[in-house]
């Protein structure tokens, strides 16, 4: 026998397999409303950065959330942005958490883009046009 219970959003009385939500509507009102969608991007974000030290793991950087990325270190099947913190289901957020380490914006671009090492480049600038398409090595600033 089934208990009865009420919707968390409007408090109606649920029917059959609901379980928190009377309909849609009050789904999209609590769970994917926007404010709902960035508040539990943030939150999920937060956990994974404390679980990862809180800092970068090359330079140290622990300032500010939005400074820290996710950087895989092989076997991608997705990105780890806000969009997939907010909107996968935690266990495969989980797993491809698994294969990444915590890097600040600036080291994440730097591990990413070694060649474009700007002391190296103002010293003989010819070798940013083995960064460029071959199409676009004609451009001019």
């Amino acid at each position: 026998m089934k208990i009865e219970s009420n919707c968390s959003i409007c408090n109606k009385n649920l029917k059959g397999k609901q379980t928190l939500f009377c309909s849609l509507k009050c789904k999209n009102k609590a769970h994917q409303s926007y404010p709902a969608q960035k508040k539990r991007g943030l939150e999920r974000k937060l956990f994974l950065v404390k679980k990862l030290g809180g800092k970068c793991s090359v330079c140290g950087y622990a300032t500010n959330l939005a400074g820290l990325a996710f950087h895989h270190l092989g076997g991608k099947e997705f990105q780890l942005d806000m969009r997939a913190l907010s909107n996968r289901k935690l266990d495969s957020v989980l797993n491809e958490f698994d294969k990444c380490i915590l890097l600040c914006h600036n080291c994440h671009a730097e591990t990413h883009n070694p060649s474009l090492d700007l002391a190296k480049l103002l010293i003989e600038p010819a070798a940013l046009t083995t960064e460029l398409h071959p199409r676009n090595q004609s451009v001019g600033l």
